[in-house]
């Protein structure tokens, strides 16, 4: 059984091929509001460089925000029509757990979304301990900030027994939404005009 793993949620476009319990191949980039010119051309090579067709893949696994607004809406639509062509049971799991599986200590896993925000959550072994939700920095207790994991191309580590253990299965493709954690820059103006 071998599944992909595909995280947009951040400037890191990832792009994982594995089984239940070990990483056969990562293939990441470090782009800038470009994932969508990369992401099928990096799953193409992925599974080629492995002799992979895409229809003898047991499931695909998205990670579902928080993160990038942008980012977020690539990876999720390319993992939907992917799945949806070739009838391949689709998966979601969290891009904070997802991108700091691999940590075993208690953390509090950290995606800066702007103005001293972060899309945050308390994990320990992949397990979530608190909800996920938006955190300023200046609200952190100094023991927290001590636990905090930046989520960045150099910081992420993977368990892929773990994220396999917290996928999602997915029934409905079409109806499924990133999960944003809050609205957009754009929405909240458009909020502030209309009051």
């Amino acid at each position: 059984m071998k599944f992909l793993t595909i995280d947009t949620s951040t400037n890191l476009l990832l792009i994982v091929l594995h089984d239940e319990k070990n990483i056969i191949e990562i293939n990441s980039r470090v782009g800038k509001s470009d994932h969508q010119a990369y992401i099928v051309p990096m799953i193409e090579e992925t599974l080629k460089k492995n002799q992979v067709e895409l229809e003898a893949l047991s499931g695909v696994i998205v990670g579902i925000g928080p993160g990038s607004y942008t980012g977020l809406r690539v990876g999720l639509m390319t993992a939907k029509m992917l799945c949806y062509a070739k009838k391949i049971p689709l998966y979601t799991v969290s891009s904070l757990m997802l991108l700091t599986s691999g940590y075993d200590e208690k953390i509090l896993a950290w995606h800066d979304a702007r103005n001293n925000d972060g899309f945050s959550g308390f994990y320990e072994k992949g397990i979530l301990i608190d909800e996920e939700k938006v955190r300023n920095l200046d609200n952190l207790t100094e023991e927290e900030k001590l636990m905090m994991v930046y989520v960045n191309p150099d910081s992420f580590k993977l368990n892929i027994e773990r994220v396999f253990k917290n996928k999602i299965h997915v029934e409905n493709y079409m109806g499924l939404v990133p999960n944003y954690l809050r609205k957009t820059e754009a929405e909240v103006k458009l909020d502030h005009k209309s009051e």
